[in-house]
């Protein structure tokens, strides 16, 4: 068993620039909120955008290609996704957290999939005693799973990513004959 801040190069949330809704921009750098990390995929719906002065002062929560985005407060937490990379470059909020696999030890993807296979223990972590749901930084540092070697987390992402994939098929094809 490994925890996640030993196989992580980043664990960290952001912030809302200072003036709310009101600071946001047209168009910029992507500032990823809550409402954009849904389960296994990421919305553009309601992407919100910053201008490059704001994004400095958030230069500590730069979304890289390959990060895992958790969220860890509301009625959204413990959804988790990862941000094609057109969305690019990003920020996220106080209330996302990224998960930056250290690509030497884990597969980003094995840490997506683990993440949502373990959500119903991450609601129970995250209703623990607070009046508001939250995983925190120390619960998420110290998650602990079972690590096979890169080689073969990524033949099982593989397999997941295949039964993703048709999932996403079968549910785009759902949408269309109901419509």
């Amino acid at each position: 068993m490994v925890k996640f801040k030993d196989i992580c190069t980043k664990i960290g949330s952001g912030a809302t620039p200072k003036g709310g809704k009101e600071a946001y921009c047209e168009d910029g750098i992507s500032l990823i909120r809550s409402q954009n990390v849904l389960d296994f995929a990421f919305s553009a719906d309601g992407l919100a955008f910053i201008n490059d002065l704001q994004a400095e002062k958030l230069k500590n929560v730069i979304v890289e290609k390959g990060d895992v985005l958790l969220n860890i407060t509301g009625d959204s937490v413990a959804r988790a996704c990862m941000v094609d990379k057109k969305y690019l470059p990003a920020r996220v909020n106080q209330h996302v957290c990224i998960v930056r696999a250290d690509l030497q030890k884990a597969v980003p993807s094995y840490l997506l999939y683990f993440l949502q296979l373990n959500k119903e223990y991450l609601l129970q972590l995250a209703a623990g005693g607070a009046t508001r749901n939250a995983l925190t930084k120390e619960m998420i540092n110290n998650l602990e799973l079972e690590l096979p070697s890169i080689e073969d987390q990524q033949k099982i992402t593989a397999i997941l990513d295949d039964i993703q994939a048709r999932m996403d098929c079968n549910n785009a094809i759902n949408e269309n004959l109901a419509a």
